[in-house]
């Protein structure tokens, strides 16, 4: 998929006018802050879209702009940044969980700019307090087993899980399932044949 047609799947999906706009915002604010250190692949700025935008994306037909989310492992911002720009369309907002330093910089430099109803956590994951959350996601953080570890604080506090997993998922799912019941969906990913969003609606240790 080229970006063009990504940008375009987005606009057909219903996305707003200003959402996108702001997401080229994001867009440009990463390109700036990967030449200062490693925040993506020096491939991935030309297929960022695709990649990774219209990916984050499929979120939006779950969580709604007005719903409180904690994202993990925040990284370069997605799902979570790409989550702060549906929220502003609403009442929701979004914490964004991340321990390295300077990655919570460009973070906080891209909530500012944009305007966007996001908290930047500078810390590490199972230092992070509990509070209540609508749902908690992650992308590209741990293997499940362990993020449902990260997770629990929030998931026993009836929040949902929307996890992006890669070809694996079947495997990672079942050891989980050795450590946790779990009521779960797996939501096929748009934008990789192989890969899905589990959707945890339920998960209690065996």
């Amino acid at each position: 998929m080229t970006e063009a047609e990504a940008k375009n799947a987005m606009a057909e999906a219903g996305v707003s006018r200003e959402t996108l706009d702001e997401l080229e915002g994001l867009v440009t604010l990463l390109d700036e802050w990967r030449l200062k250190f490693n925040l993506i692949g020096p491939r991935e700025i030309g297929q960022i879209w695709a990649r990774h935008i219209l990916d984050s994306a499929q979120l939006f037909n779950v969580i709604s702009s007005d719903s409180r989310v904690v994202d993990l492992g925040s990284g370069a911002g997605f799902p979570g940044l790409v989550l702060g720009c549906h929220a502003k369309r609403g009442k929701g907002a979004v914490a964004l969980v991340e321990s390295v330093g300077k990655k919570c910089a460009f973070l906080a430099d891209v909530t500012a700019k944009l305007h966007l109803p996001v908290t930047v956590v500078n810390k590490r994951v199972e230092t992070v307090p509990s509070s209540t959350a609508d749902f908690i996601t992650a992308r590209a953080f741990a293997p499940l087993p362990k993020l449902l570890d990260y997770s629990e604080p929030w998931l026993s506090r009836g929040a949902t899980g929307l996890f992006f997993k890669g070809e694996r998922w079947q495997e990672e799912l079942t050891a989980a399932q050795e450590c946790w019941t779990l009521a779960y969906e797996a939501i096929p990913s748009r934008t990789s044949a192989t890969g899905v969003i589990l959707k945890i609606k339920e998960a209690r240790r065996v």
